[in-house]
């Protein structure tokens, strides 16, 4: 019963682990280029690069769990 439980969660897992590799790439030379010129701009940079990473370990939970989201417009 583990075994099925595995094969499901280390892809995902190796999936999050290296696409926090590259947002953090991108968050040190984002570090090295903007912040000398804006540190607001830097701020705003990082909040939206931090914030994918957090909405693709949502998107990965709920895809594991084959979630649907249904979204109803307001007429």
């Amino acid at each position: 019963m583990a075994v099925p439980a595995a094969l499901a969660i280390v892809p995902i897992g190796i999936l999050f682990f290296f696409s926090g590799l590259i947002v953090n790439l991108i968050q040190a030379v984002l570090f090295i280029i903007v912040r000398p010129a804006s540190k607001c701009m830097h701020t705003r940079i990082n909040k939206i690069a931090a914030e994918l990473l957090w909405l693709e370990l949502i998107w990965l939970v709920d895809w594991w769990a084959c979630l649907k989201v249904l979204i109803f417009p307001l007429p």
